[in-house]
């Protein structure tokens, strides 16, 4: 479904992603890991346009998105949970999962969205006049992820989503996501929390100072062992020049 074929970008004279290549067939649970500054946000920026493929092309449904600005990247069908959730505060639950339906005009669709969002997320049901800011961290992920949602997309990019939640909310949200993607979402997921995230991953990347350094597949468990191996011993050091992650 989305391809990334030699894919290098930089921050004006600073290279990051240095001729990254993965692929996230259609209806998986793709992780991507890496350590802090190794690149996993810069990829999911140009994928979506908001830093530019310096080399490389990005295929997503069979045609190239490269080169289209972001609001045709998104309107193709990928939908993004941002790092650090990025709802907003003064508005209503109701309202931020509004904002990520904007671009569907049917009534009816947008409806049927919302009704899979709170039957995903009860709490935000219960919640929905409640000002997102007011709400725990927990809370404001399920927000994030629903409005994600809303525009049924065919993809969501998942950024740490996990990052700084409670342990029994970490557990929550990736029971989250695993029915998103049984519900046939696919799932690109950017991730910290290695064990969890390879766990119930179908594909891993292992991100290092903007390369590629080992990728393993369903069919060859011993090759997400290696990654969980080599991630766990030495993902959570290493830098790179990248400033945004």
């Amino acid at each position: 479904m989305l391809t990334i074929n030699m894919v290098s970008t930089a921050y004006g004279s600073i290279p990051v992603l240095k001729d990254v290549s993965l692929k996230v067939p259609r209806g998986s649970i793709t992780c991507l890991l890496g350590s802090n500054g190794a690149g996993k946000t810069t990829m999911i920026k140009t994928i979506l346009g908001l830093v530019p493929a310096l080399t490389g092309e990005i295929v997503f449904g069979g045609k190239k998105i490269n080169g289209l600005s972001t609001e045709d990247i998104v309107k193709s069908g990928i939908a993004v949970v941002p790092e650090g959730r990025r709802v907003f505060p003064k508005m209503t639950v109701w309202e931020n999962l509004q904002i990520g339906a904007c671009n569907i005009k049917d009534k009816a669709q947008v409806r049927s969205s919302l009704d899979k969002v709170f039957t995903l997320f009860p709490r935000l049901a219960e919640r929905s006049s409640q000002n997102a800011g007011t709400m725990s961290g927990g809370e404001q992920q399920m927000v994030a992820m629903g409005r994600a949602m809303m525009s049924q997309p065919q993809i969501m990019l998942m950024d740490e989503p996990s990052l700084g939640l409670a342990p029994l909310m970490v557990n929550e949200i990736f029971r989250t996501i695993d029915e998103i993607s049984k519900e046939g979402t696919t799932v690109l997921l950017i991730e910290q929390n290695g064990f969890k995230a390879i766990q119930m991953s179908h594909h891993a990347y292992l991100l290092q100072k903007g390369r590629i350094i080992l990728e393993s597949t369903e069919s060859d468990p011993a090759s997400k062992e290696k990654i969980k191996e080599v991630y766990l011993k030495h993902g959570k050091g290493g830098n790179s020049s990248e400033s945004n992650e």
